[in-house]
């Protein structure tokens, strides 16, 4: 059954934590590892990701993200104008950015940003959300799932690398390094036991397999839309924003003072959301209006059909920045809600912001065609990808007399 989020009538005391639904995850972030783990383990585990995305830790994000951006921009949009497919490269930018800021440069050296994603595609792409109803289909022999734990593997051998390598040079030094790496291994759990090895791996790939598509589709659809010549006004608003700026931006700077940029962010999220549906499993029974949902069944909260909702949003495909997101209380609800909102929310905005502003500054952009259709036929509904393919113009930088 699918509930709106404006439905009071819903409990969420009654509904199961996620792991119930999500099992279908395991292969990928790995046994005892999130949806893999009990509850009380996986709640801790996902306290150690919170602990280390906080404000204190933001203020040095910004100037790695903007370095990062740069880098690419040098090394792929080098010619005065040129062609490029925008989602792929939000992609990159996407990766590279969380690598460098959340597990620093021995990641960030060791792994591609293109070979990262084409590995989380390829366990993607063998994940079964039928296990959702039927859990016992991921016991059986099927080629996906050999495809998604060889994909996991290779993945697993270059994070163990890295680890190895970290722990080798933190034992050498008398300060210690201060990133989410280093956070997970330094994390010890409630029973005084650390996370092994296998788990910490298992974290990196959550933590990245979570951020790196919500992130990707919100910077190229914030992008796309503001590429199209019927948004002008929109460009021209959030420019007279960002171009207030020396190119050099800190924290204060994105979060606390490009309120527009952050309208334009959550809009595209509002419009397309990357998550369909918010599942949970029926603990208990729970009236729905004049509905009984029975214990054991699954219960979704849809932020497409919330988001849908002209009631709460008039014209809802309309791309609409200056849109009143909150007229009524609960209905946009792209990054969940309750004890398993996201936790990512902060840095996904601190990133995408800082993208947008960086690339903005020093690029014009116009789409080759039309604007892109959603693409519904994979798990994270981004635009369809064969559609990204943009145009860009080098800005020519001001000369002094």
């Amino acid at each position: 059954m699918c509930v709106s989020t404006r439905s009071s009538s819903c409990r969420v005391t009654r509904c199961s934590p996620p792991r119930e639904v999500y099992s279908f995850m395991v292969p990928v972030f790995g046994e005892g590892v999130a949806y893999g783990a009990t509850y009380p383990r996986m709640r801790e585990q996902i306290n150690f990701l919170a602990e280390e995305l906080t404000v204190a830790k933001f203020q040095n994000f910004v100037p790695s993200i903007q370095h990062e951006v740069r880098k690419f921009m040098q090394n792929n949009w080098n010619k005065e104008s040129g062609e490029i497919n925008i989602l792929e490269d939000c992609s990159a930018m996407i990766i590279n950015t969380s690598c460098q800021c959340l597990f620093g440069e021995d990641l960030r050296k060791r792994l591609d940003a293109r070979q990262f994603a084409e590995l989380l595609a390829r366990m993607e792409a063998c994940l079964i959300p039928a296990a959702v109803f039927v859990p016992w289909v991921l016991k059986l022999p099927l080629p996906q799932s050999y495809q998604c734990r060889d994909a996991r593997g290779e993945l697993q051998d270059i994070l163990s690398e890295i680890i190895i390598a970290r722990e080798k040079e933190e034992a050498q030094k008398d300060s210690n390094t201060s990133d989410l790496l280093a956070g997970l291994l330094n994390a010890v759990y409630r029973d005084g036991t650390r996370m092994s090895q296998h788990e910490v791996c298992g974290m990196i790939v959550a933590a990245m397999f979570a951020g790196q598509h919500t992130s990707t589709i919100t910077a190229t659809w914030t992008l796309l839309h503001l590429m199209d010549k019927k948004n002008r006004k929109y460009l021209e608003k959030l420019h007279h924003e960002i171009d207030e700026f020396p190119a050099q931006l800190n924290y204060d700077n994105v979060m606390d003072e490009m309120p527009f940029s952050e309208l334009c962010a959550r809009e595209s999220i509002r419009r397309d959301p990357p998550l369909m549906m918010l599942m949970r499993k029926v603990l208990k029974p729970v009236q729905v209006g004049e509905y009984t949902v029975p214990a054991g069944d699954i219960i979704a909260c849809s932020p497409l059909l919330s988001h849908m909702d002209e009631e709460a949003f008039p014209n809802p495909r309309e791309w609409d920045p200056e849109r009143n997101l909150k007229i009524i209380e609960g209905a946009f609800c792209a990054f969940g809600g309750g004890v398993h909102k996201c936790i990512g929310e902060k840095f996904g905005l601190l990133q995408v912001k800082t993208v947008v502003a960086t690339v903005l500054r020093e690029y014009d952009f116009e789409l080759v065609g039309d604007l892109p259709e959603p693409n519904y036929h994979t798990m994270v509904v981004g635009p369809t990808a064969s559609q990204c393919r943009v145009r860009y113009t080098k800005k020519k930088k001001a000369t002094s007399a």
